[in-house]
Formats: structure tokens, C-alpha cells, sequence
């Protein structure tokens, strides 16, 4: 008698399974945010704060990456092991530069990003801010960005990698902008993210590329007509 297929596991917000890291990647259903550590898969929620911080930080670094042409982005669910042995994550936030492109594959990455994001939810808080710290200096990721997003908090710490693979905080210019390295000229105010509402993604590009994100806007624009004009 022909032995009946295995059940499925449930995934939901909160659980924790054991199983492999081949069976996670192949039993995880398609849009479930889930990470994959030491052997057991641990499924994540999110608040409607978190989304929106979410949503304001995908859109502004995907904005400025696609303006330069300088790689990628994504949001969850996108799973990255930085590792080949190590675990499996669901950053809020991935960059990948061109030249790391060949890294990206079919869920997700296999290797370190060039700059990840993390929201910190009470029940993320203390793995975001201290393993995940030293997991994704240990992986090589040069850019680590934590920002607040518990309900009633504010806060934002940037690590840039040192040459000795441990992480630095990053220290605010005179007017407490931070500056990245991997995407240069790109800065972040911690400001933003206290604004109740939220500010739009596209203005923020307006304030950080004055000149550039214009100027790419009107050519996106001019293409669009020549292209209607064509037909």
C-alpha cells in the first residue's frame, strides 16, 4: 500500500517548528514571513506601525537605488542566509548592489545583502539589537540600520563594518543625519520616523537628491511620451 504524502505543517504568527532548512524552504508557503533558525522555523506578525514604517523605508531606498541604478531592494517575504550555515532571515529592509546580484535567487538570497533594515517589535526587540547584530557582522553585511517601531518609542541605530568584521555606530553629522557608505549620498534623519503621519517616501527623495531625483522624474516622463507619441 501506497504510503499517503505528508501533511503540511500550519504556519501562523507566533508558532515555532522544527524541521529542517530544506524542508522550511520548501514547506513555507509563498507570502509567509517566517525566519529559519538553528532548526526551528519561527513565524513572524507585524503591527500596523511596523507596516508603515515598513512601507516608508522600502520606498524611500528602493526610490534612491532605481534613481542611480545601483542594484535592488526588497521587503518580506524575502528570506536571506547570509550564511550557508547559518540561519535564515526576513529583513524589513534588503539591499543588494549590482555587483551582488548573483546572490538573489528564487524566495530569496543566499549570502549577506550590502545593507539590511530592521523594525524592532517587542517581541524582535532583543534579537534585532544584540544576535542579529553580531549574525550579520559575522555574515559581512557592511550596513546594519535599526529603527523604533514599538508603539510610543522612537529611536535609530546605524552600523557600519569595521575592517576588524565587528560593527561601529555610526555617530550623526552636526545637524544628527546619519550617512550611508554603501549607498552614497543617500542620509537618513531620525525625525522622520517620529512624524505621526508618516512622511511620503517621495519627499524625502526630494530632500535627499534635490537635483537628481527631478531631473530623473522628467526624463521617466519625457520617455513615456516619446513612447506614446511612437504608437
Amino acid at each position: 500500500m501506497a504510503q499517503a504524502p505528508p501533511i503540511a505543517p500550519e504556519f501562523w504568527p507566533g508558532s515555532r517548528q522544527r524541521m529542517s532548512y530544506e524542508d522550511f524552504v520548501r514547506l513555507i508557503p509563498d507570502g509567509k514571513q517566517a525566519e529559519w533558525v538553528d532548526g526551528e522555523v519561527i513565524v513572524l506578525s507585524t503591527t500596523t506601525r511596523h507596516q508603515l514604517l515598513g512601507g516608508l523605508l522600502f520606498g524611500f531606498f528602493a526610490s534612491f537605488v532605481r534613481v542611480f541604478d545601483l542594484g535592488v531592494v526588497f521587503q518580506p517575504p524575502f528570506l536571506m542566509r547570509a550564511r550557508p550555515s547559518g540561519s535564515g532571515r526576513e529583513p524589513d529592509v534588503v539591499v543588494v548592489l549590482n555587483p551582488h546580484r548573483d546572490r538573489i535567487k528564487r524566495i530569496g538570497m543566499e549570502g549577506p545583502a550590502d545593507l539590511v533594515v530592521e523594525l524592532l517589535s517587542d517581541e524582535t526587540a532583543r534579537t534585532d539589537q544584540v544576535v542579529k547584530l553580531a549574525e550579520y557582522a559575522a555574515a559581512g553585511v557592511p550596513e546594519y540600520l535599526i529603527v523604533e517601531a514599538r508603539e510610543g518609542r522612537t529611536g535609530l541605530w546605524f552600523y557600519r563594518l569595521g575592517p576588524d568584521g565587528d560593527y561601529a555606530e555610526v555617530a550623526p553629522d552636526d545637524v544628527g543625519r546619519y550617512h550611508s557608505t554603501v549607498l552614497s549620498g543617500l542620509w537618513l534623519d531620525p525625525d522622520w520616523f517620529a512624524q505621526d503621519p508618516l512622511p511620503d517616501a517621495e519627499d524625502l527623495m526630494f530632500d535627499v537628491a534635490p537635483d537628481a531625483y527631478p531631473a530623473w522624474l522628467a526624463e521617466k516622463q519625457a520617455r513615456r511620451r516619446r513612447g506614446v507619441a511612437g504608437r
